[in-house]
């Protein structure tokens, strides 16, 4: 059970990568966006503690754009906001703005202009050498999905690139290249503008009784959190009703599941399960290992630090993220890998919801063949 149990771990102790996006104009090369952003559309976050309240309030835009370059206190009075001071604060104890002597500035990186161009730049030359070990993946991992072959796009980003394996490896090897101990991937912040139109984020959520639930989202699907909040109240429910093919009996529960396709039109369950000690599991982090080791060979971690003006490991996560997103669209653009409409189109029904969801379970189950 032990062992068991360190595979779980493993396959849950995944970052919560927040965030939404819309589409957006391409910038110029070197202009700043002529219209005011707001902020929260671009930003990411993986594994650091900010103030979302802070980043959400749309009466902080102005003083979050006017910081995207240094800008002097006199030129943020300008803008005439009556609590200006107040919300400056704010913003700095949130890890938004950060004071530099008497001017303010974003307190991580802004990613615009020539500076994404670069890294665009970067990202599509490495996603060119990349793009082959990205095909192996999917060869590899198909058939173990058997019957769920509609679950393939979540599990090759939620579990296999955006997965916890994927990026314990990458810390491995980012402190072999670096030679420091100060080399760890660290919480990193960022904003792009504008967002690659493959962008999607994975959360995950360890409080049902015996698992936990990972869920892919992206700007169009509907909220994780309302999604893990239904599972968990029906886990039971949910659970059994996979396991013995029999439909739920609560009509609560199948009416609350039927809006997001985790039951089927006859009420019977069709979450995707993974048991951590199957070979299914086992399967999915080689391939998980075997793609961050062989990543980092054709990422040059300092190159992209560099040109961004950030550390080493902050340009890891930065790239690595990028690069997934073009990754995914071009196994897509190659129609090796389906894209449920629900991840790029907002008019989708949340009833294709199912296909972005896996519960990783411990319990002992007899399940049928998936």
């Amino acid at each position: 059970m032990a062992v068991r149990k360190n595979i779980f771990s493993l396959l849950v102790a995944t970052s919560i990568f927040h965030s939404t996006q819309k589409a957006s104009q391409a910038l110029g090369a070197e202009d700043k966006p002529t219209k005011e952003i707001v902020f929260r559309l671009y930003f990411n976050n993986y594994n650091a503690g900010i103030d979302w309240n802070a980043l959400s309030d749309l009466k902080n835009n102005p003083i979050l754009n006017a910081c995207m370059t240094e800008v002097t206190a006199e030129k943020l009075e300008s803008l005439q906001i009556p609590d200006l001071k107040a919300r400056l604060q704010k913003l700095q104890r949130g890890k938004l703005v950060r004071k530099v002597g008497t001017n303010y500035k974003l307190a991580f990186p802004a990613i615009w202009g020539e500076k994404k161009d670069k890294l665009q730049k970067i990202v599509e030359n490495t996603a060119s050498k990349v793009l082959p070990k990205a095909e192996q993946i999917i060869k590899k991992i198909t058939p173990y999905l058997k019957n769920r072959k509609e679950m393939l796009y979540h599990v090759v980003w939620s579990i296999v690139m955006d997965g916890p394996i994927a990026w314990n490896t990458l810390n491995v090897e980012l402190k072999k290249q670096l030679k420091k101990t100060d080399s760890s991937i660290t919480a990193t912040t960022w904003l792009k503008y504008p967002n690659h139109p493959y962008r999607v984020g994975t959360n995950t959520y360890s409080d049902i009784q015996n698992g936990a639930v990972k869920i892919t989202w992206s700007r169009t699907t509907p909220t994780p959190s309302i999604v893990h909040q239904i599972i968990k109240k029906y886990e039971s429910e949910l659970i059994q009703s996979v396991t013995n093919s029999q439909p739920l009996k609560g009509q609560k529960a199948r009416q609350a599941l039927a809006q997001y396709g985790l039951v089927d039109e006859k009420g019977i369950g069709r979450v995707y399960i993974i048991d951590p000690a199957s070979e299914t599991a086992q399967t999915f982090g080689k391939v998980s290992r075997k793609f961050a080791n062989e990543v980092m060979t054709d990422i040059d971690v300092q190159e992209a630090a560099k040109m961004l003006g950030v550390t080493p490991a902050q340009a890891l996560v930065i790239v690595y993220h990028e690069l997934c997103y073009e990754l995914l669209e071009r196994l897509a653009a190659k129609r090796i890998l389906e894209v449920p409409k629900i991840v790029l189109k907002p008019a989708v029904g949340t009833d294709q919801t199912y296909r972005l969801v896996s519960v990783i379970n411990l319990r002992k189950l007899n399940l049928p063949d998936q």
